[in-house]
This record gives structure tokens, sequence and C-alpha cells, in this order.
């Protein structure tokens, strides 16, 4: 009985203890909250006031007020955590705030707003031209058909975010995370991706003129079909990316990774592919004339019906590269390596213009038949 009445002491004694810490922490919590509410309240007393740009400012700032952890009954962890003195910002202050945005969204052009919270935050038709959203959260935002023309979103969080036709010409997005986010129909132009997080992304019927994918990873994109002309990816990851169909007339792809794309019958007029790796690369019926392909690694490539007229493959490996039907006019093939009598007769060649390195011998019987000889070892 008297074993009984200890262990019922301690219980009643632990019990007291921690619910006099517990409304420590409670306490606490509940004077950072009424700080934080407080200067919160200001904001909304100067909406209306000439002062309204500072105040919109300031909301990040207050969104990121720290405070107290608030205790949950019956969590040690997070009474530990109060009473040791971490701070965290205040969700419910945040949302209040983000209402704000919400309602004056029409008027929010060249704000700076960086670090702000608007998470899941409803801005269809905003007016943002200019405004700095550096390291903003804009989860699962919808900026349907917004003016963000201009806009910095650097380092923000883009996840699952709805951008459709919005205008997002000169929009900088340098190494923001862009994840399941929606750009369909978005005028991209001028945009700099260089450095983002890009996966899962839909561009159906998007702007790309002058826009700048440099160093970012696109593998497993789907871009077929959509016009590419004069974009940058530089030193991109495209492997696996699908061109099919794509307009890439004088695009840049100096550097990138582009293993297993799929370039069927896209259009890669007078395109800049210095030594990339085209190896198992689909580009049967491409456009290739005067594109630049010197140095490029085209082993396994399926170029049948390809058109290469007038193209530099200067250093460029055929090694086991499909050539059946492809039009070789006036390419320049002097340096080419691993180029086979088997290719030759499989691709269409002039005898006029075609230029071929010294271990291929071809004699000519007519303007159209010749006798091929490969003197390389």
């Amino acid at each position: 009985m008297l074993f009984v009445k200890k262990i019922f002491y301690i219980f009643l004694f632990v019990g007291v203890i921690y619910t006099a810490l517990f409304l420590i922490a409670s306490q606490n919590y509940q004077n950072g909250l009424n700080e934080v509410q407080h200067t919160a309240n200001r904001v909304f007393y100067f909406l209306n006031t000439p002062g309204a740009q500072q105040t919109f400012e300031r909301i990040p700032k207050i969104q990121n007020m720290p405070g107290p952890v608030r205790p949950v009954l019956g969590s040690l962890p997070s009474l530990f955590d109060s009473l040791s003195g971490k701070q965290t910002p205040f969700p419910q202050i945040g949302a209040q705030l983000k209402t704000i945005i919400e309602v004056y969204k029409k008027s929010l052009e060249g704000h700076d707003l960086a670090q702000i919270d608007l998470q899941m935050a409803s801005l269809a038709g905003a007016r943002l031209s200019g405004a700095n959203l550096n390291r903003a959260n804009l989860l699962g935002a919808d900026l349907t058909e917004a003016d963000l023309s201009g806009v910095d979103f650097g380092k923000a969080n883009l996840k699952n975010v709805v951008m459709t036709k919005a205008n997002l010409s000169g929009v900088d997005f340098q190494i923001a995370r862009l994840i399941n986010a929606d750009l369909s129909h978005a005028n991209l132009t001028g945009a700099n991706f260089t450095g983002a997080t890009v996966k899962n992304c839909n561009f159906t019927g998007a702007n790309f003129s002058e826009t700048n994918f440099s160093q970012v990873d696109l593998s497993g994109t789907d871009f077929s079909q959509m016009d590419l002309s004069g974009v940058i990816m530089r030193n991109a990851n495209l492997r696996g990316a699908d061109f099919s169909k794509a307009n890439l007339e004088k695009i840049d792809l100096g550097e990138s990774d582009l293993r297993k794309i799929n370039l069927f019958a896209a259009n890669l007029k007078q395109s800049r592919l210095v030594g990339m790796d085209l190896d198992e690369a689909d580009l049967r019926g491409a456009n290739l004339t005067g594109a630049d392909l010197s140095g490029t690694d085209l082993y396994k490539a399926n170029l049948s019906g390809a058109n290469l007229g007038a193209s530099d493959l200067t250093d460029a490996n055929l090694s086991g590269a499909d050539l059946s039907s492809t039009t070789l006019n006036n390419a320049k093939l002097l340096k080419v390596k691993n180029l086979t009598c088997e290719q030759i007769d499989s691709a269409i060649l002039d005898r006029k213009t075609a230029q071929l390195p010294d271990y291929i011998t071809l004699s000519w019987t007519t303007d159209e038949a010749y006798t091929c000889t490969n003197t390389q070892r």
C-alpha cells in the first residue's frame, strides 16, 4: 500500500510540474503572438494611407517574425522547444497578411516582397510587374493571367504554381524551384531560368523567344511541337527530353547532355550543337541544314531521313549512326570520324559537293553511281 502511495505522489508531482511548465510555455507563446499580432494590425490600419506601399513591403518581415514554439498538451518535445527558447514564425499571422496581398493584387507593381509567404494564394490576374519576390514561397499559388513581367523569382519556391497565360517576359527564375508548375500559354520572352530546378512542368503553347535555360535540369521534359527558336540551353541536362517536331532553329545547346533525346522531325536549322553528346539520339527526319555539329558524338544516333546539308561535322563521331536516306549534300565531312562505306551507300550524296575524309575514296562511274573504298583500319 505504501508503494502505491509513493507512485501516486510521484505521478502527482510530475503532473503538477508539467502543468506549471505548460502554463508558463503557453503564456510565453501567447505573449509572443500578441506582440506580432499588434504589429500586423498596424499594417491593416495603414493600408489606405499615403504610406501604403511601405506597408505592403513590411508584410514579409512581419510574416517571418519569430516567436516561441506553441506547446502542445501531451507533447514533451514541443514543451521542451518552447521553454528552451526555440522560435518559429506564426502561421496564422502569415495567413492574415497573405489575405491583404490577395485583396490588393491589382496594385503590387514594383513592390519589394522578398521572402513573402504566399502559399496557396489566389492571385489570378494580379499586377506584380517589376516586383521583388526573391526567395518567396508561392507553393500552389494561382497566378493565372497575372502580369509578372520583370519579376525577380530568384530562389523562390514555385512548386505546383499555376501561371497559365501569365506575362513572364524578362522574369528572373535563377535558382528557383519549379516543380509540377503550369506555365502553359505563358509569355516567357527573355525569361532567365539559369540554374533553376525545373521538373514535370507544363510549357504547352508558351512563348520562348530568347528564353535562357542554361544549367537547368530539363531531363524528360516534353517540348514537342513547340517553337524554341533562338532559345539558350547551354550546359543543360536534356537527357530523354522530347523535342519531336519542335522548332529549334538557331538554338544554342552548347555543352548540354543530349543523350537519348527525341529530336524526331525537329527543325535544327543553323543550330549550335558543338561537342554535344547525342548518343542514341532520335534525329529521324530532322532538319539540320547549316547546323554546327563539330566534335559532336553521334554514336548510334538515328539520322535516317535527316537533312545534314551544309552542316559542319568536323571531328564528329558517326560510329554506328543510321544515315539511311540522310542528305549529306555540301556537308563538311573532311575530318569526320568513323564514317563507313555502308553509311555513305545508304545516304544521299551529291558528287559535286561531296567533302569526304581522306580514308574514304569514291570512284564515280556516273553522277549518281560510285564505288566506295574505306582505307581506315
